[in-house]
């Protein structure tokens, strides 16, 4: 399992005892979090990092290498959707290989075009709802954002 919490970004050295930090953080959740927090027992465990995002400009592929994933479109794990936007490449970069006569210029360009525009809206979505958890706005609309979202990723890539 893969869990986070949110705090202002400071350096790693000021954490301090990492299981204590973490297991403080997490008090204010119950549920699920019950049983999470009572698991934080290992600092080796925990990879305390600040959320990072990127998104690449056009091209994806120079000379010989194609950029999906993280290498192209990466987001903080706010929409838990990283690793389903890197398959998502993946299956997309896959079909159009499979599809083609010729790997050339306009197959890579088509990857793009197909791929663009979604992981950047998965990657905006993130970071916005990442900055929300950092300071809360009263007019956020994070199920509406994250409605937005869910639509997007439900229709083919």
């Amino acid at each position: 399992m893969y869990a986070y919490l949110v705090e202002k970004a400071r350096p790693r050295e000021a954490v301090g005892d990492k299981v204590a930090h973490m297991r403080a953080l997490a008090e204010g959740y119950g549920g699920p979090w019950d049983e999470i927090r009572k698991d934080i027992t290992d600092p080796e465990r925990i990879n305390y990092t600040w959320f990072e995002s990127l998104l690449v400009d056009r091209p994806w592929k120079r000379g010989r290498v194609v950029l999906i994933g993280d290498a192209a479109h990466a987001c903080p794990p706010t929409l838990a959707q990283g690793a389903a936007q890197c398959l998502e490449d993946a299956t997309v970069l896959a079909e159009l290989l499979l599809a083609a006569d010729r790997l050339d210029r306009p197959l890579f360009d088509a990857f793009t075009d197909r791929r663009r525009d979604r992981a950047k809206a998965v990657v905006e979505a993130s970071v916005q709802l990442a900055c929300w958890q950092l300071d809360p706005a009263p007019d956020a609309d994070v199920p509406g954002l994250v409605g937005r979202i869910t639509a997007l990723v439900t229709e083919r890539p």
